[in-house]
C-alpha cells in the first residue's frame, strides 16, 4: 500500500480562528507591553516579549519552516531558570504541533525505526538514577532534560518533515547555520578571549600561545574546538553533496566558497580526530563508489585534495593566530594502540566504568568521587557505559546500528536524479564521520552541540522514510502499468 504524506493546509488558514484570536490579542497586548517597557525598561518583561514574538512567528509559519528557524537558533541558547532557551523553543514547538493536531492540521506522531532504542536508551538514563551520588542530582536532572528535550527535537523532526521539499528546505537552514557558526569562528580566531556579549558568547576556550598570538583553537559558539571540528568535517559532507548537485555555475561556484570557508574554520580548530574521521568517511565513499571508479579521475581528484589540503594548513598556520595542523598530525604517537594523549583518560573511563559495569553511575560523571580524581574519558562510548553501563550503551550502539542500517541507498551517486536517494549517500557518511569521531571525543558532555547529533540523526530517519515512500509509489505504479 502507497504510503501518501500528509497534504498540508492552506496558509491562509494555518492558524484557523484561533490563530486569528491570538494575533488581535498578541497585537493589542504587545502595544500596551512595549510602551510601558519604553518608560521603564525591565530584562526579564524584554525576554517575555522575545518569546511573544518568537511564539507568534512559529505560529504563523508551516512546521516545517518552523524547524528551520529553531536550527539556526540552536547554537545560540541563552541561559534561563530551567535551563537554557533551546528547551523552551523546543517546548514551544511541541506546544505548537500538539494545538495544530487536535485542529488536524498536523499529521500525528510518527513511528521510526529507532522507538525502541531511544526508548530503552531514556529508561537506562532514568534507572541510572538510583547510582548517583549525594549532591550530584541536580546536575544529573539537568543533564536528563537535555536528552529529554534532543529526543523531543528528534520527533518533532521526524514527524513534520515528509516530503523531499521539506528534507531540501532542512538542508538550506543547516547551511544557513554552518554559515553563521563560521562567522562567529572567524570573529574568534581573530579576538580570542573575547566577550560579545556578556553570560551568553565568551571565547574563553580560545586561549592560544604566546599572548594568544599562535595555535589559538577555535570553538566557535559550542565553546569546544573539538566539537566544532566535528560538526564543521559533518558539514562540510553535506555542502559537499549540495555543490555536486548544484545545477548553475554560479551556485556551484558559491557552495565551493562554502566549502573553503568551512574548511578553512576547520583548520583553526587544530583537531587531529576530526581530519581522521574525515578522511575515513571519505575512504568509505571511495568504497561504496569503487565500481564506477576510473584511475584518471580519481588520481586527479586525490591530487587536488592534497594540494587542498597543504595550502589551506599553509594559509592558516602562516596568515592567522592559529597553528599548523599538519606538525599536529606529525606529533601523533601510539602508545599500545592508543593516543597518548588519550591514554590516561581512556585508563580512568575503563577503570570508574568497572565500578559499576551494569547500570553505570549515573546520569552525571563526576570529576572527583572522595580522594579520587577522575579524567574526563574523552571517548564518547566509554562516556556512555560510565553514566548507564553496558544497558544504556547496547541501546545506544542500536541505534547507531539501525540508523546505519536504514541509510542504505539504491544509488552510489550523489548527482543522481533522486535527491532524497544521493542524500542517504551523503547521511551515512556524516553516520560513520561521527561513529569514528566519537572515539576521541564525546557529544553529550556538551549542552549545545548534542542537539546539532540528534538534529543528524532525524535526518537520517526522514530521508529514509521518503525514500521508502518514493520506492513503494514507484512499485505501485509498476503493477499497475503491468
Amino acid at each position: 500500500m502507497t504510503v501518501r504524506p500528509i497534504p498540508r493546509p492552506p496558509r491562509s488558514a494555518s492558524g484557523g480562528w484561533l490563530g486569528r484570536v491570538i494575533g488581535v490579542l498578541a497585537l493589542l497586548g504587545t502595544g500596551v507591553v512595549v510602551g510601558v517597557q519604553y518608560a521603564r525598561p525591565d530584562k526579564r518583561m524584554l525576554a517575555v516579549i522575545a518569546a511573544a514574538v518568537v511564539f507568534g512567528v512559529a505560529w504563523r509559519l508551516e512546521l516545517a519552516s518552523a524547524i528551520g528557524v529553531l536550527v539556526l537558533t540552536l547554537p545560540y541558547p541563552k541561559a534561563t531558570s530551567f535551563g537554557n532557551s533551546n528547551l523552551a523553543f523546543i517546548a514551544l514547538l511541541a506546544i505548537i504541533w500538539l494545538m495544530r493536531r487536535v485542529q488536524r492540521q498536523s499529521p500525528p506522531l510518527t513511528r521510526t525505526p529507532v522507538d525502541v532504542p531511544i526508548a530503552g536508551l531514556l529508561l537506562a538514563f532514568i534507572v541510572s538514577c538510583y547510582n548517583l551520588e549525594p549532591g550530584h542530582f541536580p546536575y544529573a536532572a539537568n543533564n536528563l532534560q537535555l536528552l529529554v528535550a534532543g529526543m523531543l527535537l528528534f520527533y518533532l523532526i521526524t514527524t513534520n518533515l515528509r516530503t523531499e521539499r521539506d528534507l531540501q528546505k532542512l538542508h538550506a537552514f543547516q547551511l544557513a547555520s554552518m554559515l553563521t557558526m563560521c562567522v562567529i569562528g572567524l570573529y574568534e580566531l581573530n579576538h580570542p578571549r573575547a566577550v560579545v556579549v556578556p553570560g551568553w558568547i565568551e571565547f574563553h576556550a580560545s586561549a592560544g600561545e604566546e599572548f594568544d598570538t599562535r595555535n589559538v583553537r577555535v570553538g566557535g559558539p559550542f565553546f569546544d574546538y573539538e566539537l566544532f571540528a566535528e560538526f564543521l568535517a559533518l558539514t562540510l559532507l553535506l555542502v559537499i553533496f549540495l555543490m555536486v548537485r548544484a545545477r548553475s555555475t554560479t551556485r556551484r561556484v558559491l557552495l565551493g566558497g562554502v566549502v573553503l570557508l568551512d574548511l578553512f574554520v576547520l583548520f583553526t580548530t587544530l583537531t587531529r580526530g576530526a581530519i581522521f574521521s574525515l578522511a575515513a568517511s571519505v575512504v568509505y565513499l571511495v568504497w561504496l563508489s569503487r565500481r564506477r571508479l576510473r584511475i584518471v579521475p580519481v588520481t586527479i581528484l586525490t591530487a587536488l585534495g592534497l594540494a587542498l589540503f597543504v595550502g589551506m594548513n599553509f594559509v592558516v598556520s602562516n596568515y592567522t593566530t592559529s597553528g599548523d595542523m599538519i606538525a599536529r598530525l606529525q606529533e601523533t604517537e601510539f602508545v599500545g594502540g592508543v593516543p597518548d594523549s588519550r591514554q590516561r583518560a581512556w585508563a580512568d573511563g575503563w577503570e570508574r566504568f568497572l565500578e559499576k559495569p551494569i547500570l553505570g553511575h549515573g546520569p552525571y560523571y563526576a570529576p572527583q568521587s572522595g580522594t579520587r580524581n577522575w579524567f574526563w574519558p574523552h571517548n564518547g562510548y566509554l562516556y556512555i557505559a560510565n553514566l548507564v553501563g553496558l544497558v544504556g550503551l547496547f541501546f545506544y550502539l542500536w541505534i547507531l546500528w539501525n540508523l546505519f542500517r536504514i541509510s542504505k541507498s539504491r544509488t552510489d551517486r550523489l548527482d543522481s536524479p533522486n535527491y532524497t536517494e544521493s542524500f542517504l549517500i551523503t547521511a551515512r557518511l556524516q553516520l560513520v564521520l561521527f561513529i569514528v569521531d566519537q572515539i576521541k571525543i564525546d557529544f553529550l558532555r556538551n549542552n549545545i552541540y548534542q542537539f546539532q547529533v540528534w538534529l543528524l540523526f532525524a535526518s537520517i530517519v526522514v530521508a529514509h522514510r521518503i525514500a521508502r515512500d518514493q520506492r513503494e509509489s514507484e512499485s505501485a505504479a509498476l503493477e499497475s502499468a503491468a
